[in-house]
């Protein structure tokens, strides 16, 4: 199983618009991705900053889902709304 967190913070008056780019993303990523367990959006109290938590059933998934049509039609447009480059943490179960 595979566990990520990704960081974005958006630039000020950004906020509506990647929240709309998130929700949608979020939507066809659930219906579209075999092997996604979770995929959900958060949004922190600090001004701008939001979080995605992600788990996937195996590698083979997820790298699938960075090819898929939704994420090159979607993702970029949320990049182009963050700050500074969007930052992903694979997290490792601590046995």
């Amino acid at each position: 199983m595979i566990n990520l967190i990704v960081t974005l913070q958006v630039k000020p008056g950004m906020e509506a618009k990647v929240e709309d780019l998130m929700r949608q993303l979020e939507q066809e990523t659930a219906e579209n991705d075999p092997g996604c367990l979770r995929y959900q959006w958060y949004k922190a109290e600090q001004p701008c900053l939001y979080y995605l938590l992600e788990r996937w059933t195996n590698e083979e998934a997820l790298e699938a889902h960075f090819q898929a049509p939704h994420m090159a039609r979607i993702f970029p447009q949320i990049a182009e709304c963050a700050v500074a480059k969007v930052t992903t943490t694979k997290l490792t179960r601590l046995e």
